[in-house]
């Protein structure tokens, strides 16, 4: 076992004590909830001290304010397309499910228009960029945050892409191996097998029993939504056009009347609008993941 795997590991162990349900007190001065580091030995608390990992890190980000920070993110020359786009491979046969976000990440900080808050016409957020409207006068955990990301979930919205770029700075790059990258081309070569009728959660059950992506619902989910959110899956409700911002509000209206998010919020648009029959657009894979394919 790798030095990186050893340490992802002991990392798991420590949030798998840490966030889980009863351990969580809502506050509502900050408006959000806060995880009781006391269930920890001191050991724990020591390798916290170690990764430089806090518990709680409740902060208010107004909108304007944070669509400024992820512009200032976008120009930091550590948080390259080429380490956000690695990062992803190395994430897709579960090496490194922390770089899972990168891709939407990068969308964010190249194509996120500066833009004041704009309240959504059938939403609680605003239309542009998907900021919720609570966040206006509720904090967020940006450490509960982070903790799905190692996990391996994604966030395609701007609190989710500070929370990952700032504790990406922090991070040491990690680089793809050869292993990660026929991990990869196996796992598009697999969706584009898909017969012609084929629905999302089809796909992930078929993808699972060919053993082709590891982990569970969740993190395999959250790779394909990914792949979805730069185009690599096509969707049959509004095409993501690698040059061009979609704005947040277009991409759900786009998906209400799917039939694949009718009575079901977990699976969203631009994942919930592809078939089978688009299967993959390698013009796009090219582009982005050309080193690896």
């Amino acid at each position: 076992m790798s030095d990186l795997d050893k340490l992802y590991k002991k990392r798991m162990a420590l949030f798998k004590k840490l966030y889980f349900y009863d351990n969580a007190t809502y506050d509502p001065q900050l408006g959000v909830s806060l995880y009781d580091d006391s269930v920890l030995s001191g050991e724990d608390k020591a390798f916290m001290n170690e990764i430089g990992w806090k518990a709680n890190e409740p902060v208010l980000l107004e909108h304007d304010a944070l669509i400024d920070s992820i512009a200032e993110l976008g120009r930091d020359e550590r948080l390259s397309e080429a380490r956000l786009i690695g990062e992803f491979v190395a994430a897709v046969d579960g090496r490194y499910r922390r770089g899972v976000n990168g891709p939407i990440s990068l969308r964010y900080i190249r194509r996120l228009p500066t833009h004041a808050y704009r309240r959504a016409r059938k939403l609680v957020s605003c239309g542009v960029c998907g900021y919720y409207e609570h966040l206006l006068t509720d904090c967020s955990n940006l450490s509960q945050i982070r903790e799905s990301l190692w996990i391996g979930h994604a966030w395609a919205s701007p609190i989710g892409v500070y929370a990952d770029l700032t504790e990406r700075l922090e991070l040491p790059e990690v680089m793809p191996t050869s292993e990660d990258a026929v991990a990869l081309r196996r796992l598009l070569e697999a969706v584009d097998r898909a017969a012609d009728d084929e629905k999302p959660g089809a796909l992930e059950k078929r993808l699972s029993a060919e053993k082709v992506l590891r982990g569970n619902a969740g993190t395999r989910r959250a790779l394909l939504s990914v792949l979805a959110g730069i185009g690599v899956l096509p969707n049959i409700g509004l095409p993501i056009e690698p040059d061009r911002w979609i704005d947040h509000e277009a991409i759900v209206e786009a998906g209400m009347e799917l039939d694949t998010t009718q009575g079901r919020s977990d699976l969203e648009m631009p994942y919930a609008g592809w078939r089978g029959r688009l299967g993959v657009d390698w013009n796009r894979a090219k582009e982005l993941f050309g080193a690896y394919l």
